[in-house]
C-alpha cells in the first residue's frame, strides 16, 4: 500500500480530503488570545491567510505488448503489465509526496510536503540514546509549531524501521517494541513505512495536509492508438506549432497499448505542518578503526 493509501486506515489519522479546484484558505500566521480583566478592552489579534487552489495533476505511464506475447504467455503477460504499471504509479506518488528534493513543477507535479522545510538538526549521540535525542528534537519542533500530537504520523523508510526493531537494550529486550515492518507505533504515534524513503524521517500533521484524489489508478488499453515510442515524448496538444514525431500504429503492428494514470494533488495547509530530519544514523553499524 502507498504512503497516501495508509492515511485513514487503522490508527493512522486521515489527511484532509478536498475536491479539485475549490479555493482554499491557508493559514500563514496564527491568532493569539489574552486574559482580560473586568471592564477592560479585549485585545485584537492579527490573522494572516493565503489563498490556494488544488488543481488536478496526473501521474501516467504507457507500455506496449504484442498480441502474440499476450496469447502465448503464462501467467498472462497483460495482467503482469497492468500490475507493473499500477506499482510504478504508486512508487512515483510515494516519492513525489515525501522526497524533500522533489520541487513543484507548474502544471505538472506538486512539491513534496517536505520540500522547502528546514530539517531539524541531528543529535551527536549514537545508539538508542541518539534515537531518543533525535525524536525529542523532532517532536519538540512539531509541538512548537502548534501541531497536535493526536494528528501526528511518522513516515520512515523500511531500512530504518528494521534497524529500530533490531535495537536491543542490555537485557536483550527491544528498545522500541511498538514499531514493526508494517508500521506499528513509535513513541506512541503511528508509523507509515515505505520502501522509497532514504536516510530521513518525517513527523507529519495529517490534518494539515490537503489531498485531492479521483480515487485509484485508472487502467485503459487500446489496439488502435498510434504512439510516439519514447520515454520523453515531444507531443503537446497545447502547442501552437505541431512537432514532428514518428508514430507506431497498434493496429498495424498487432500490438496493445496499456495506459495507467492517477489524477491527484496535495498541499500543506501550513509550512510548519511537518518536521523532518535528514542524514539519520539510527542503527548504523559501528565501524571500528
Amino acid at each position: 500500500m502507498t504512503i497516501l493509501g495508509r492515511f485513514g486506515t487503522g490508527n493512522i489519522p486521515n489527511l484532509t480530503r478536498i475536491p479539485f479546484r475549490v479555493p482554499l484558505i491557508t493559514e500563514t500566521s496564527e491568532t493569539e488570545a489574552q486574559w482580560v480583566g473586568e471592564g477592560k478592552g479585549k485585545p485584537l489579534t492579527k490573522f494572516t491567510v493565503g489563498r490556494n487552489e488544488i488543481t488536478p495533476l496526473k501521474i501516467a505511464a504507457i507500455a506496449v505488448q504484442t498480441m502474440e506475447l499476450i496469447r502465448d504467455s503464462s501467467p498472462s503477460s497483460d495482467v503482469l503489465l497492468r500490475n507493473s504499471l499500477a506499482k510504478a504509479i504508486a512508487k512515483r506518488s510515494d516519492i513525489s509526496f515525501i522526497d524533500p528534493t522533489s520541487a513543484a513543477v507548474g502544471g505538472v507535479r506538486p512539491a513534496s510536503i517536505l520540500n522547502g522545510v528546514t530539517a531539524v538538526t541531528n543529535s551527536d549521540a549514537t545508539g538508542a540514546d541518539g534515537v531518543r535525542e533525535d525524536v525529542q528534537a523532532l517532536i519538540g519542533a512539531f509541538v512548537a509549531a502548534n501541531n497536535p500530537l493526536q494528528s501526528g504520523v511518522w513516515i520512515m523508510g523500511a531500512t530504518y524501521a528494521l534497524r529500530l526493531m533490531m535495537m536491543l537494550n542490555p537485557l536483550g529486550q527491544r528498545e522500541f517494541p511498538g514499531i514493526t515492518m508494517q508500521g506499528g507505533t513509535f513513541f506512541e504515534l503511528p508509523v507509515i513505512v515505505s520502501n522509497y524513503l532514504g536516510d530521513y524521517v518525517a513527523l507529519v500533521n495529517a490534518e494539515d495536509v490537503y489531498l485531492a484524489d479521483e480515487g485509484g489508478v485508472d487502467i485503459a488499453m487500446s489496439t488502435e492508438a498510434s504512439l510516439e515510442m519514447a520515454d520523453n515524448p515531444t507531443q503537446d496538444s497545447g502547442a501552437s506549432t505541431p512537432v514532428d514525431a514518428e508514430l507506431v500504429s497498434m493496429f498495424q503492428t498487432n500490438s496493445v497499448a496499456f495506459r495507467a494514470e492517477r489524477t491527484m494533488n496535495w498541499a500543506r495547509r501550513r509550512a510548519s505542518a511537518v518536521a523532518w530530519m535528514d542524514n539519520i544514523t539510527w542503527g548504523d553499524p559501528v565501524v571500528t578503526p
